[in-house]
């Protein structure tokens, strides 16, 4: 989609241009309109913020196709975190004043933090760029979750409407998903203000459908989904799971986002789901794996994780451990809880109807244009360099997962603003 004829847009700001979703729609802001965007990133200088900015946005555009355009990014050394962003009261006002919409995609994706660790960014991030907005009489698209759904995500039969926001879910053990829920009631009280909003709820990102590309070493998070390939790749060894799971591939999310927010005429103050309209499960992501060339065998799920658990997972004679395994053991306690939620995505399938701009497939094409790109970044070994593989030992070889919990790194899930 081209927007410069329907568009008076000139002045953008967007946050979260570092991350994963928010370097993505940097590449189609600056592809599709002829706006200027000011990025907000906490660095030590302009030089320093642009670098990281563009190392990103390049990891996308891996020809530089848009290295001509690049001076329409102005960097802003702020924090979304902070009251006025951090910025002095005169550049603040100077920068409420001349921009023309706000795409808001910073967030602290932790998924093991506590609630008043994410809610600064998270909930109060959302309040801050809902004040700029409000004084500037400026228009807010936010980047919510699915995962707002809370503890409805186990609940049968249960299927989370785009117009939806409290259906009575709960959020124990659900700090993450419950500061999305926060941030979208702020932003729809905000509506009662006079504030002009657009929300997507994105699925699980994965990387572009087109090239495969995602920033895997551009960025600090990964991404839990890639983490579990690595784990499937490396070891070798799964446990059977027939839950859906979406993959929301990242350039469809940008694109819809975008599309939904420069058509504000008729999407004001409504809410998309950006999912995938047909998901697979954990299973056929296994299949598709193995489809690529790699080995993984299925062992049962309970001996999968008592063996991460107590440091019986072996390979290259040490305890395996990952970013996947470790969150895996965290959430893992024997029940039978599985996910059952399932999004309705009528409204924004209907708003794209004549835009060209579809969710790919989640078939053995995707996955292995995915898994081609991990390997050529050198993130994954390719199926012939897999070895060596993962066993399960009798005896566990020094402290397992569970006595090392509370040492372990797992801050790196967390996404910086």
């Amino acid at each position: 989609m081209d927007y410069r004829a329907m568009s008076t847009v000139g002045n953008i700001v967007l946050t979260g241009a570092t991350g994963v979703l928010g370097g993505r729609l940097l590449q189609e802001v600056l592809c599709a309109t002829d706006a200027q965007v000011y990025c907000v990133v906490r660095a030590e200088n302009p030089d320093a913020a642009r670098r990281r900015i563009e190392d990103v946005l390049f990891c996308y555009d891996e020809q530089q196709t848009l290295k001509d355009e690049t001076w329409r990014i102005v960097p802003v050394l702020g924090d979304v975190s902070q009251p006025r962003l951090g910025l002095s009261e005169d550049s603040y006002d100077e920068l409420v004043g001349s921009i023309d919409l706000v795409l808001h995609c910073a967030a602290n994706v932790s998924l093991v933090a506590s609630y008043n660790k994410i809610a600064p960014v998270n909930v109060g991030g959302v309040a801050n760029m809902v004040e700029f907005c409000l004084q500037g009489k400026i228009p807010l698209l936010f980047t919510s979750s699915f995962s707002m759904v809370g503890d409805k995500l186990y609940h049968d039969g249960f299927v989370l409407k785009e117009c939806d926001l409290d259906v009575g879910q709960g959020f124990e053990d659900m700090d993450y998903e419950r500061s999305k829920f926060e941030a979208e009631r702020l932003i729809h009280a905000a509506g009662q203000r006079g504030l002009d909003w657009v929300i997507v709820r994105p699925g699980n990102i994965w990387g572009d459908s087109v090239t495969g590309c995602y920033p895997l070493k551009q960025t600090k998070v990964k991404g839990i989904y890639y983490e579990m390939l690595k784990s499937l790749v490396e070891t070798g060894m799964t446990f059977p799971s027939n839950e859906d799971f979406d993959i929301s591939p990242v350039d469809y999310v940008a694109k819809a986002a975008l599309n939904a927010v420069m058509n504000l005429h008729v999407t004001n103050r409504r809410t998309f789901n950006l999912t995938q309209p047909n998901p697979i499960t954990y299973d056929d992501i296994v299949a598709a794996v193995r489809g690529h060339g790699y080995t993984v065998r299925e062992e049962p799920t309970q001996r999968y994780f008592e063996a991460v658990q107590e440091g019986r997972l072996m390979r290259g004679g040490k305890p395996y451990r990952s970013t996947f395994t470790d969150l895996m053991s965290v959430f893992y306690d024997g029940s039978d809880y599985k996910e059952h939620a399932r999004y309705d995505t009528t409204e924004i399938t209907a708003l794209l109807a004549d835009t060209g701009i579809r969710c790919a497939a989640s078939d053995q094409t995707l996955l292995s244009r995915y898994l081609d790109y991990a390997v050529k970044v050198g993130f994954l070994p390719p199926p012939s360099a897999q070895r060596p593989l993962a066993e399960i030992s009798d005896t566990a070889m020094g402290g397992g997962y569970m006595e090392s919990l509370y040492d372990a790194n797992l801050s790196e899930t967390a996404q910086p603003a």
